[in-house]
């Protein structure tokens, strides 16, 4: 069963992520995350990966294989 949690956006367009999604995700302090919008509003939250952009093509070369 999903759990559903509803934060509150502060003044500032801001809100806090529930500790249990931060935990699941492993999201720490200072970490970035990725939010998607999809076509019918829907949002989805994950952590992003940030590749600095000298290792950007290495990592295409291990993607595309």
């Amino acid at each position: 069963m999903s759990k559903i949690y509803t934060p509150k956006i502060g003044p500032k367009g801001q809100m806090t992520l529930p500790k249990e999604i931060r935990d699941i995700l492993g999201i720490q302090e200072g970490d970035r995350v990725l939010l998607k919008v999809g076509p019918e509003g829907t949002v989805v939250l994950e952590k992003a990966i940030i590749i600095s952009a000298g290792k950007k093509n290495s990592l295409q070369t291990v993607v595309k294989g």
